[in-house]
């Protein structure tokens, strides 16, 4: 029965997010978000895809431009999370990445991304349905250096650039309530890279990432089987450093992602989700390239 339904989630698959996705997704600059139970679900396996396009490059004088040519990304994504025990869960996130790109130096290349893992704790549980006290989970998350990075490509176009290039540990929590018809939620993550060299026929020498972070809040108002909402997502990823023979300094990288999600739910706890996330809208980016994505997530949840 599981394998059927794993199954059937996978080919319903088309993807995401933001959403959580960080930084430019388009350009192997994200990574995979915490896959986190943050209700009383006892398991949930979600496929999705999407399609995301860079639309504008902000440099860090903070000068926009807009891309002439097309760079853009789909991303299927697989993402597990099971309560273990009462309190505490694990979860895996793997995306398998196409990136195509036009123009001389373009083309199409698939490959795997980075991929996660995490581990969570309910450290504020919602036993006795408080009005006002909400539902807290925390958690721990290892990012893997799966998907080819900047610092590993030798291509000069970095069209099979799908990923970081760096071991990430990452602290965070989510909050959620709901009240009847309306939900809130918010979280907050904070992550640090290690060092690492590179050695590639660009660049050479020792890569330093400085820390990041990120914050989110949403609501949405829920109508028999549909939902209705909308989040923002704001990212922070500190400098990153070279040491080597052609030493340079980075800066910093700010964006924020406005996602738009519609959500209906299905028989035997399976729900799909629309969503439509925007970086060109919020915030004060610099030093990033703002993408516009459109996904589908198929999600089957296992109650307690």
């Amino acid at each position: 029965m599981f394998i059927k339904l794993f199954i059937k989630s996978l080919f319903s698959f088309l993807i995401f997010f933001p959403t959580l996705a960080r930084s430019a997704a388009c350009c192997g600059g994200g990574f995979s978000s915490a896959a986190v139970i943050t209700n009383d679900d006892l398991a949930f396996l979600s496929s999705s895809v999407s399609y995301t396009k860079i639309d504008t490059d902000v440099f860090a004088n903070g000068v926009w431009q807009k891309r002439s040519g097309d760079d853009a990304s789909k991303i299927l994504k697989l993402d597990y999370a099971h309560i273990l025990g009462d309190r505490y869960q694990c979860g895996l996130s793997v995306p398998l990445q196409t990136r195509t790109k036009s123009g001389i130096q373009g083309g199409e290349s698939t490959g795997l991304g980075d991929i996660a893992t995490q581990l969570g704790y309910e450290y504020l549980p919602d036993w006795d349905y408080n009005p006002w006290r909400p539902h807290g989970v925390g958690f721990i998350s290892l990012t893997l250096p799966t998907g080819l990075s900047i610092y590993d490509t030798e291509n000069e176009s970095a069209l099979d650039v799908r990923g970081r290039g760096f071991w990430t540990l990452s602290l965070g929590t989510s909050l959620n309530k709901s009240w009847q018809n309306w939900d809130a939620s918010s979280s907050f993550e904070v992550h640090q890279s290690l060092n690492r060299s590179a050695r590639t026929n660009q660049m050479s020498g020792t890569v330093k990432p400085e820390m990041g972070a990120s914050f989110s809040v949403g609501s949405g108002y829920n109508f028999k089987d549909f939902r209705i909402g909308q989040a923002i997502l704001w990212n922070y990823e500190g400098a990153i450093d070279v040491d080597g023979s052609q030493p340079s300094q980075g800066s910093v990288q700010r964006n924020a992602t406005s996602t738009t999600s519609f959500s209906y739910v299905f028989k035997d706890n399976f729900v799909g989700s629309l969503n439509y996330s925007d970086q060109t809208l919020f915030g004060s980016p610099t030093n990033t390239s703002l993408t516009k994505s459109i996904a589908f997530s198929l999600q089957k949840k296992w109650a307690r």
